[in-house]
């Protein structure tokens, strides 16, 4: 006799038949694919959180960074060092060449600048830490954590930023000058910058027109600008401060004379016979008053000497490292001997000028067996 047909609950209950196999089998898979699932996407929510934290993405949506490769730079001929981290001081510069509107220009001013240095220079890499291009866009040099070769004995102590162009008679583009902004803004972020920098301009530090009288009236309006180099100074370990032609309005000279045979062999003190000065502005009109006297009534070509120290403790450029000064005699150059000039000359005036000479001796431009003649009496 044919035995009749399971039930569908007797098929539930009758483990030969499969049925309890299956409804176990079925929520364990469940629970398992559920885990797992659960799991993916923690783990894909945490790495995308990782990742937005950890981007090297710009907070500023308008400011535009090219690094090395983009501009196809050179790599640095030795290893630079290192900066000691937040820096507290800016530097801004001038490049002295022509400026860029394209990216396409400026990438070809940085490979341009860039050979320069190193090629003409010696240099083991361009110069400045950032440069901005008149396109509005940041490109990158020795970036944040490489000491640059801008400023003699700031480097360590400062990052540089330098305008590609030249700003003596024009004002950089109102994008170029904010991409700088933004760029500091981006420092501090980044802690590259400290929260409390100060801006200083090229000339404030050296004997230099960079970065231009027109964009240096323009950072002179920035709030974190300061006129007071003595701290930076005293970071530098540079205990020299100089006015440079372009601050105290020189006049150009006559006509170029030769250069001094560098380093050159002796170094001549001279009593400028003016009234002594106490302040800068005081000072400033004594030298301007010396190179009219020089050129309009001895017929000197320029003021007659390579710096002249005041008694506001400044030293005053007047041909510098590089330019010759005159005979008495006959005004012919005297190629071999650098001459200082002192306004009410004093004690503490002549020990700047040995400090003077000491670094000139640092720098390559007077020789270590120097002879000295002193006339500043």
């Amino acid at each position: 006799m044919q035995k009749p047909a399971q039930t569908n609950l007797e098929t539930q209950n009758n483990p030969e038949a499969g049925g309890e196999t299956n409804i176990k089998r079925f929520p364990r898979e469940l629970i398992f694919l559920c885990v797992f699932l659960l799991m993916t996407v923690a783990l894909a929510a945490g790495y995308s959180y990782w990742m937005m934290a950890h981007a090297p993405m710009n907070s500023n949506k308008n400011l535009h960074i090219l690094d090395r490769s983009e501009w196809q730079g050179e790599p640095p001929s030795s290893k630079p060092e290192h900066l000691k981290l937040p820096i507290s001081n800016v530097i801004i510069s001038h490049t002295a060449t022509e400026g860029c509107e394209t990216e396409e220009i400026c990438i070809y001013r940085m490979q341009t600048i860039q050979g320069f240095h190193m090629k003409s220079l010696g240099w083991l890499d361009i110069g400045y830490n950032f440069l901005v291009g008149g396109d509005g866009q940041i490109y990158v040099g020795r970036g944040w954590h490489h000491q640059g070769q801008h400023v003699r004995g700031y480097n360590a102590v400062s990052i540089s930023i330098a305008f590609i162009g030249t700003f003596v008679n024009v004002e950089p583009p109102v994008r170029q000058v904010e991409a700088a902004k933004r760029l500091m803004t981006e420092g501090v972020r980044l802690h590259k910058l400290h929260p409390d920098y100060h801006i200083f301009a090229h000339r404030q530090l050296s004997p230099t027109e960079s970065p231009g009288q027109r964009l240096f009236e323009l950072i002179k309006h920035w709030p974190r600008w300061t006129q007071d180099v003595t701290e930076l100074r005293l970071l530098g370990n540079a205990t020299l401060k100089f006015v440079t032609r372009a601050y105290w309005l020189a006049q150009p000279a006559g006509r170029a004379l030769p250069s001094l045979q560098l380093p050159v062999e002796s170094v001549r003190f001279e009593s400028t016979v003016s009234p002594a000065c106490s302040t800068q502005a005081e000072c400033v009109f004594r030298v301007r008053l010396l190179q009219t006297f020089h050129i309009e009534s001895s017929g000197y070509t320029d003021i007659n000497y390579n710096f002249v120290i005041a008694g506001d403790t400044n030293i005053y450029e007047g041909r510098g490292w590089d330019q010759s000064c005159e005979s008495e005699q006959d005004h012919n150059a005297t190629t071999n001997e650098l001459v200082v000039g002192f306004v009410g000359a004093t004690a503490s005036n002549k020990k700047l000028a040995l400090e003077l000479i000491q670094q000139g001796i640092k720098w390559g431009h007077i020789s270590k067996n120097y002879t000295l003649t002193d006339n500043a009496t």
